[in-house]
């Protein structure tokens, strides 16, 4: 009773519970993937099969998917070759022996008789004929009884012969009819070499024949033996991949009809099991990928774009597997570029993960072919190792020549492990081939992974690496409108790329969103003082909730013009996050001691958030306030550096801007000491030359030295024909 209570409270909690909508998004996305793998291998399957009795024309040509042992042809083989083994016989000499002995017997018997004068002489025929009975005529036994005892000895002699000559030659008497009778009739021309006198060859012929018995059997283990042996240097008879089956229009044999059922393309009707066998093959692939992303990659199982497009790659690669299973040539072309754009798209591990499933499933598609599915994994995770940390876009070919590279040393081991001439053109087609396809999939990642970024919203190496480039429009137009902004976020991008290195995050990232963060100044720039450049602060003159509205607007305006400039969403994080729903306290502080009565809210002086969900945008936002506070300070020292630094995160930290980053306070220590090393190369003090070096180098200079060019040296401090001297 209580077991079904927890059975029947477990069912219940199942089915109440509420999963969130993103989890059951997933697993909607899952069961697709799973639903299209299994008609992939259904079909597949059934499309080989061919519906044909013993006696039927075949209606198209059949060749077999893959290698596999013709057992009905080898067991024939097989039992022929047993068959050309001869029996193997043994001979009792023990037998021979003992019929010997008969015959001594015998006539010491005759000779007793023989010697008997006092009997009858037809007593003594009929004692004998009673003793001896082998069917002799009395008249017979009476000619041998009146024989000498010299005779006598002699036709025993002569018996002793004829039996030694039929049962002791090499093969000796079979035990069978067609044996015995051989052995007998020999007996009987022996008997007539011997024995002129008729009676006396009648005797000697049948007196022997009644002695041979049979000496030599069948030595059924031995006879087993040899045939087995015979039996196993038979090889097997194979029928390799491609060969043909059946030609279209031939008759179908009952040998035909076996070797399609050992094929498996033999259709007898409904038959459930490919659908079953292919539904659960495409669970066991699909959970494999489901499983590693749940337990090792849950944040990437968590983005529901990343997931649609692994399945769209998973599902397309088995589709494209199917497709070119009859180009021989491009049989290592579809698992690397699968891997290859899973690394770029998602996640290296995950591209592993792919290239192991999918070397599973393309062999099923191409016949269970192992050396496919070898060459292609190992390929595959040459692509993997080749884009894992990509740089720019000409990583990917790189990475297409690593693979090729990879299939061509796999091809020639197998090769020459199989025993395949290495000389043959066809060997050496198939290594080319196999280079080749490396490339071609390079190039096929290349071209596809596009189409993938922008649908989905995903964000490759490569895509920020284009983002990254000052020739974009939307950084050209922070450059033009507003050159303060544009250094300051270089500067930022510097120190925001150095600290995502040193915790482990996505150091190209952190720099391109540190890029675009404060892209909102280049609507107003002149109210940012990055821009000013010594001119008159347009705040003077506004009111402090305006000159607020004004500060944290440059957010939604970098959200508009990411929009407007088609800003990938993982940039637009940054430009969202980088201020958090942080105070903007000169204002504040500024309305507080202005404050007439009326009050001032906090909530009208804060960024409207939201706080940093990322690694990245943390460390953003950190690096946007230690570098713009940094360069305010009038004597930069390490230690003064290190201080502002240690002090903007501890701000942050205590104001809950970082509770949501997944930043560890061990993170923010490594964060502080990287932001506190880079700034101090930034804001380094320079060395003030003496003055008589000052003046002998302008003397120099006018002196037209080192080429009639300037050495650029100004004196620190001095006064210049261009102005303030600006940071290095």
């Amino acid at each position: 009773m209580t077991t079904k209570r927890t059975v029947r409270e477990w069912v219940g909690h199942l089915f109440r519970s509420r999963r969130p909508p993103q989890q059951w998004q997933q697993i909607l996305v899952a069961a697709g993937v799973w639903l299209l793998a299994t008609v992939v291998f259904t079909t597949t399957l059934l499309a080989q099969r061919i519906d044909v009795a013993a006696g039927d024309l075949a209606s198209r040509t059949v060749v077999a998917p893959y290698g596999v042992v013709d057992w009905g042809a080898t067991q024939k083989a097989r039992q022929q070759a047993a068959k050309l083994v001869p029996s193997v016989y043994t001979t009792n000499n023990e037998i021979l022996r003992n019929q010997e002995n008969t015959i001594h017997k015998d006539f010491s018997l005759i000779l007793s008789l023989s010697l008997d004068q006092t009997a009858p002489v037809s007593l003594r025929e009929q004692t004998i004929a009673q003793a001896l009975p082998i069917g002799l005529p009395l008249s017979v036994w009476g000619e041998v009884l009146s024989l000498s005892p010299a005779s006598l000895s002699q036709l025993q002699q002569d018996a002793m012969v004829i039996i030694s000559s039929a049962m002791g030659n090499g093969n000796g008497v079979r035990n069978s009819s067609v044996g015995l009778a051989e052995a007998q009739g020999f007996a009987s021309q022996l008997a007539g070499q011997e024995e002129q006198q008729p009676g006396l060859r009648l005797f000697l012929a049948d007196f022997t024949k009644s002695l041979i018995v049979p000496n030599t059997f069948l030595n059924v283990p031995d006879t087993q033996a040899r045939r087995q042996e015979a039996m196993d240097r038979v090889p097997t008879v194979k029928i390799l991949k491609g060969e043909q089956v059946l030609q279209a229009g031939q008759v179908v044999t009952p040998a035909d009809i076996k070797v399609l059922q050992e094929l498996g393309l033999l259709a007898q009707g409904f038959d459930p099991a490919p659908i079953l066998g292919s539904a659960l093959l495409s669970f066991v692939l699909v959970a494999t990928v489901g499983g590693y992303l749940w337990f090792l990659r849950r944040q990437t199982l968590t983005s529901l774009p990343a997931t649609i497009i692994t399945g769209l790659i998973f599902t397309a690669s088995l589709i494209g597997a199917d497709i070119v299973k009859g180009l021989p040539a491009l049989s290592y072309l579809v698992v690397p570029t699968a891997a290859i754009m899973v690394t770029a798209l998602v996640d290296s591990g995950l591209g592993l993960v792919m290239a192991g499933v999918l070397a599973l499933g393309v062999a099923t598609l191409t016949g269970a072919d192992l050396n496919v599915a070898l060459v292609s994994f190992l390929g595959a995770l040459a692509g993997v190792f080749g884009v894992s940390r990509l740089s720019q876009r000409y990583d990917i070919i790189r990475a297409g020549v690593l693979v090729g590279i990879v299939n061509l040393l796999a091809l020639g081991g197998l090769d020459i492990m199989q025993g395949a001439g290495i000389g043959q053109a066809g060997t050496w087609e198939t290594l080319l081939w196999g280079f080749l396809d490396g490339i071609l999939a390079a190039v096929l990642a290349m071209g596809s992974i596009p189409f993938l970024e922008g649908p989905f919203g995903i964000i490759t190496s490569m895509k920020l690496i284009e983002l990254s480039n000052p020739n974009q429009p939307l950084l050209r137009k922070l450059l033009v409108e507003a050159p303060g902004t544009y250094h300051h976020s270089i500067m930022v991008g510097n120190l925001a790329e150095q600290a995502a290195e040193a915790v482990g995050g996505n150091s190209l990232l952190a720099r391109v969103g540190a890029y675009y963060h404060d892209i909102g100044k280049s609507k107003r720039p002149y109210f940012f003082v990055d821009n000013q450049f010594g001119a008159d602060n347009p705040h003077d003159k506004l009111a402090p909730t305006l000159s607020a509205l004004i500060i944290s607007s440059h957010v939604r305006d970098g959200i508009e013009l990411a929009r407007q400039y088609h800003i990938p969403d993982a940039i637009v994080q940054f430009i969202r996050e980088h201020h958090g729903t942080t105070l903007i306290s000169f204002f504040y502080q500024k309305a507080l001691a202005a404050d007439t009565g009326d009050g001032v809210l906090e909530e009208d002086f804060r960024y409207d958030g939201p706080r940093p969900q990322s690694k990245e945008t943390a460390i953003v936002m950190l690096a946007d306030a230690s570098e713009a506070t940094s360069r305010t300070l009038k004597h930069p020292t390490p230690q003064t550096i290190e201080q502002v630094v240690r002090k903007i995160i501890k701000d942050r930290l205590e104001d809950g801007q970082l509770d949501e980053s997944n930043l560890t306070l061990k993170e923010l220590d490594t964060i502080a000491r990287t932001f506190t090393r880079v700034l101090t190369g930034v804001f380094h003090q320079r060395i003030e030359y003496p003055e008589s070096v000052l003046k002998e180098m302008e003397r120099s200079r006018g002196r037209g030295n080192m080429g009639g060019k300037s050495s650029g040296i100004r004196k620190i401090g001095g006064n210049s024909s261009r102005g303030r001297q600006p940071h290095s």
